[in-house]
C-alpha cells in the first residue's frame, strides 16, 4: 500500500500523463514531479492532491504543468477497505477509461461538460486541474440560484445526449448496461452498504424527532411503524429497467461535484459573479437509469424547497428542450428516443430516489465546513461510527444548534414524509 502521494506515481507515469495532456511536449523530458495534498476532508471516497510536473524541451526550456490527482485513501486503512470492498473507486476509473472515452467529443457538437482524465488506474486518477481554467466550486452554504441550475441542466442534458448517441448510433441500438455493466453497477443503494442504510435510518430519526409531523400522534405512529419499509422501495427503483429509455446517469450532483466559471465583472449579487459555464465531476455512483433520476437527484441536492416549488416546471421544460437541442446536433430525434410523455412518466416514477438520496447526503454535506475533517483527525472511531453505524447523535446535535443545517435537512425530510404518506 502506498504510504504517501509520491508512491502512487513514477517518472514513467508522468511521461504518459504529459504525452496525453500536452502532445506538443511528447518529446520533452520529465525532470521532477511533486504532489501537494489538498488539506481537509474534501470527500469520503478518496484523497486529493495537486500534481506539478516540471519538463524540459530539447532547447533546454523548462515548464511546469499542473494536474489534479484523486486516489484511494491511504491514510485510513478502514475507509480504504470499505471503498475497495464495493469497488467504488475502481468503477469511476474504468468509467473514464472505457466508457466516457467513447462519448462524442466533437467540439462543434458537444460542449465541455466534464474534466479531461489523462491517467487512470483502479486506485488513482490524474485529471486536468480545472482551477487553471478559472473553474471554482460554490462556497459552502451558498445556495444555487436559477442561473446556476440552468447551467447544470444543460451539462446534464449534454451528458445524457452523449450517452444516447453512443447507444443509438455507435452501438446501433445495443443497450449500454450489459456491455459496460462493471461501470454501471450499483454500489450505494444496496442493503449491504451500511453507509447508505444508516443514512436512511437518519432520515427516520429526523422525521420522528424534528419534523413538523413528529409531535402529532396520527402522523408519528405511521412514520415509526412503516417509514423504513416505505423507503426500502428505493432498492427496487434503482434496478435496471426495460420499461423506459435509460442513459448514463451521474446521481451524485451535490455542490462539490460541480465547478463553475464566473464572469468576474458581473453585477450579479452572487459573490463569485455571474456563472457562465460549469462541469460535472465524480462518476463513482453512475448507473444506467432514466434521465429523470439525475433530474431529481440534482434538484433535491442543489435547491431549497421554496426554489423547487417556484421553478420546477421551468426546469423540467428547460432540461427537456436542451436534451432535444443536444440530440439534434448529434443527428438524433428525441421524439423517437425519449418522448416527452415518457420523460414526464419517469419523473413521477423515480422521484423517491432523489428525495432519499438528498436526505442521506445532505445530513453529511450540510454539516459545518471542515467538521468531518476535524472529526476524522481527532476522533477516528466517532468518524467511522457516523459513517457506518449510526448518524443519529450528530444529526440531532446539529439540528438543534445549526439553523442552516436544520433548515436544509428538514426541507428534504419533510417533503419525503409527505410524499411517502401523502400528508398535506
Amino acid at each position: 500500500m502506498a504510504q504517501c502521494f509520491e508512491d502512487f506515481l513514477t517518472v514513467a507515469d508522468c511521461v504518459v500523463i504529459v504525452g496525453k495532456s500536452h502532445p506538443q511536449f511528447v518529446e520533452s523530458e520529465v525532470l521532477t514531479f511533486h504532489l501537494d495534498r489538498v488539506p481537509g476532508q474534501p470527500g469520503y471516497l478518496g484523497e486529493y492532491a495537486y500534481l506539478l510536473i516540471t519538463i524540459e524541451n530539447a532547447r533546454g526550456n523548462q515548464q511546469d504543468l499542473r494536474y489534479f490527482v484523486k486516489c484511494l485513501p491511504f491514510s485510513d486503512p478502514e475507509q480504504r477497505s470499505i471503498i475497495q470492498k464495493f469497488g467504488i473507486f475502481a468503477k469511476e476509473s474504468r468509467s473514464y477509461r472505457d466508457l466516457l472515452s467513447r462519448f462524442n467529443q466533437d467540439e462543434s457538437k458537444v460542449i465541455k461538460w466534464r474534466p479531461n482524465c489523462w491517467f487512470m488506474r483502479d486506485d488513482l486518477l490524474v485529471m486536468e486541474d480545472l482551477h487553471v481554467q478559472g473553474y471554482r466550486s460554490m462556497p459552502h452554504g451558498q445556495d444555487f440560484e436559477q442561473d446556476h441550475m440552468l447551467l447544470v441542466w444543460e451539462r446534464m442534458a449534454q451528458m445524457h445526449a452523449c450517452s444516447l448517441e453512443l447507444e443509438h448510433k455507435q452501438m446501433n441500438g445495443e443497450k449500454l448496461e450489459p456491455k459496460f455493466s462493471t461501470m454501471m453497477s450499483e454500489t450505494t443503494f444496496i442493503r449491504e452498504n451500511s453507509w447508505f442504510v444508516v443514512g436512511l435510518e437518519g432520515i427516520l430519526k429526523v422525521a420522528l424527532n424534528a419534523s413538523k409531523y413528529s409531535n402529532k400522534d396520527e402522523y408519528r405512529t405511521g412514520i415509526e411503524s412503516t417509514m423504513l419499509d416505505k423507503m426500502s422501495i428505493v432498492y427496487d427503483l434503482v434496478q435496471p429497467t426495460d420499461c423506459y429509455q435509460c442513459v448514463l446517469v451521474h446521481r451524485d450532483l451535490w455542490f462539490s461535484n460541480i465547478m463553475f466559471q464566473f464572469c468576474e465583472n458581473s453585477s450579479n449579487t452572487v459573490d463569485f459573479g455571474q456563472p457562465i459555464s460549469c462541469v460535472l465531476l465524480d462518476f463513482q455512483m453512475s448507473r444506467y437509469l432514466p434521465p429523470a433520476v439525475d433530474f431529481w437527484c440534482a434538484l433535491y441536492l442543489l435547491t431549497r424547497r421554496k426554489h423547487r416549488d417556484r421553478y420546477y416546471e421551468t426546469y423540467v421544460n428547460y432540461y427537456y428542450s436542451k436534451l432535444d437541442e443536444k440530440l439534434r446536433l448529434l443527428n438524433l430525434n428525441i421524439a423517437s428516443i425519449l418522448p416527452k410523455k415518457q420523460f414526464l412518466e419517469t419523473l413521477d416514477h423515480y422521484r423517491l430516489v432523489g428525495l432519499l438520496w438528498s436526505g442521506v447526503l445532505l445530513a453529511l454535506v450540510k454539516l459545518p465546513e471542515g467538521f468531518m475533517a476535524e472529526l476524522h483527525q481527532e476522533d477516528p472511531a466517532a468518524y467511522h461510527e457516523f459513517g457506518m453505524i449510526s448518524r443519529d447523535k450528530l444529526i440531532m446535535e446539529f439540528l438543534q444548534k445549526d439553523p442552516y443545517y436544520r433548515d436544509c435537512l428538514l426541507d428534504s425530510v419533510e417533503e419525503t414524509v409527505e410524499y411517502l404518506f401523502r400528508f398535506k
